[in-house]
């Protein structure tokens, strides 16, 4: 789930919680203009604040309990940090994301406890209930299978709790002594400076490498001391060595192009991070959506057109021809291949073995009965030869097998998770080794092995970091 999911969400959920405050703030202005308007206005304020307090309340319920599946019956993760080892591996913000929600998520925990009672101003009360309360909800979801008992989540939402209480007292201090003291400052805002300068070490650390991070690196070593590990192949012990290409990115001329040669003129533009979203329109009328990824891909395609309509006219081919060579768009000797409903595909073969720059992808052009495009998505771009890396030979592939180093990927959508859990008397069968490519974190096209075989007798393959 990305930023703007979470936002979107947090809109949904906040709509109870909107009506449950307003109800509350209703009984709250009745009484007191019924009983209590001679009373001490620190009990109104009491009164205001623990209506908050119940609708954040709530709103934590429904994020963590409430209209939760039960998929997850008795499963724990009791590795701590394993939320960040899996950005970093992953290099992922998503990822990230995820571990910093469930720090905010319990930051106004920490922050509402001193107001609500003036015993709870002591940190150790303060805290008490702060880890009680994310061990009860981490408690209930792993008995009811609403979610999986996670010691990332106790220590995130506990850290926010922690944070929330240091702002109140951060607050408090500024508003006992007039003015912003330096040594209150740094003290309670010490556990966020600490994140940053964390953060920001990882972001040189990283920016230091030659190359980025493959994802299939995120995975937890596997306890292979009883299980059956085998194969008939002969293994190479030998060094060996493959090369490793950049993914040359290149959309930035891609309205210019389609302005020049198909007379698209640009009404509106929307940036989702790195993407962008256009909204264009043929001197005709006709309006097209131009998405541009980050990746380098981009794709347009007609508003209100569906590709059923050409399906009864004969593929134009010459049509289809002569408005790529207009576009530019192929690289010499990519292959043609024509559906029935007008669809034209060019693609390239991956070659990373070539030890030299070369291209692959595909770009697939939609052309209407009269010739006119209704889609038009390129994929084509150039691999760079970087340079050749020392890579596993596949005895030492094996040997990882045998160690436990290497992702269980769940290789069909009927798998369950606990499937793939490696435990005592598991046989598996390594029947080939064999080098690919998979894109990093930084575009690098890194050697990867793919390692297949049987495992408990059921297909089986696994992927492996190359690179030494």
């Amino acid at each position: 789930m990305d930023f703007t999911e979470i936002l979107n969400n947090i809109q949904i959920l906040m709509l109870p919680v909107i009506v449950i405050i307003g109800i509350e703030f209703l009984l709250i202005t009745l009484y007191y203009f019924l009983y209590a308007r001679k009373q001490p206005s620190n009990q109104i304020k009491r009164l205001i604040v623990g209506a908050i307090f119940i609708g954040y309340i709530v709103f934590v319920l429904e994020l963590t309990v409430i209209g939760r599946g039960t998929s997850h019956y008795m499963q724990m993760n009791l590795q701590p940090f394993s939320g960040y080892i899996d950005a970093w591996k992953k290099y992922s913000l998503r990822e990230l994301q995820n571990c910093l929600f469930n720090i905010a998520m319990f930051i106004p925990l920490g922050l509402f406890l001193p107001f609500i009672n003036a015993k709870w101003k002591a940190f150790k009360w303060s805290f008490l209930i702060i880890f009680s309360a994310t061990l009860a909800i981490e408690t209930y979801q792993t008995l009811s299978g609403a979610g999986i008992f996670e010691l990332d989540d106790l220590i995130n939402n506990s850290l926010g709790g922690i944070i929330g209480y240091q702002l109140y007292m951060l607050g408090a201090s500024i508003v006992h002594h007039k003015k912003v003291k330096v040594k209150s400052l740094i003290g309670n805002l010490a556990i966020p400076l600490l994140m940053g300068l964390i953060f920001i070490g990882m972001n040189i650390v990283y920016a230091q490498q030659e190359f980025g991070h493959l994802a299939i690196n995120a995975y937890t070593k596997s306890n292979m001391s009883e299980v059956d590990v085998s194969t008939s192949l002969e293994l190479s012990p030998s060094p060996t060595v493959a090369p490793v290409y950049k993914k040359m990115k290149k959309n930035d001329d891609v309205e210019a192009l389609l302005q020049e040669k198909l007379g698209l003129s640009e009404l509106r533009t929307r940036t989702f991070r790195d993407d962008r979203e256009l909204l264009l329109e043929s001197p005709t009328g006709n309006q097209y959506t131009l998405f541009i990824s980050s990746e380098g891909q981009w794709s347009l395609t007609e508003n209100h057109y569906t590709a059923e309509q050409a399906s009864s006219n004969k593929p134009m081919m010459e049509e289809a021809t002569a408005l790529m060579e207009e576009l530019a768009l192929l690289p010499q000797d990519a292959e043609l291949t024509v559906s029935e409903n007008g669809l034209f595909e060019w693609q390239l073969l991956d070659r990373p073995d070539v030890n030299m720059n070369y291209w692959s992808g595909e770009v697939r052009l939609g052309l209407k009965p009269d010739g006119q495009i209704y889609s038009l998505a390129n994929d084509f771009h150039q691999n760079q030869l970087v340079r050749e890396v020392n890579i596993l030979s596949p005895f030492e592939v094996y040997e990882r097998i045998k160690n436990g180093e290497f992702p269980q990927i769940k290789y069909n959508a009927l798998v369950q998770e606990d499937e793939l859990i490696i435990k005592k008397g598991d046989q598996i069968n390594v029947d080939a080794i064999e080098l690919s490519y998979m894109y990093d974190t930084k575009g690098f096209y890194q050697p990867i092995y793919r390692v297949s075989g049987t495992f408990n007798g059921k297909d089986w393959f696994t992927l492996i970091q190359a690179r030494k």
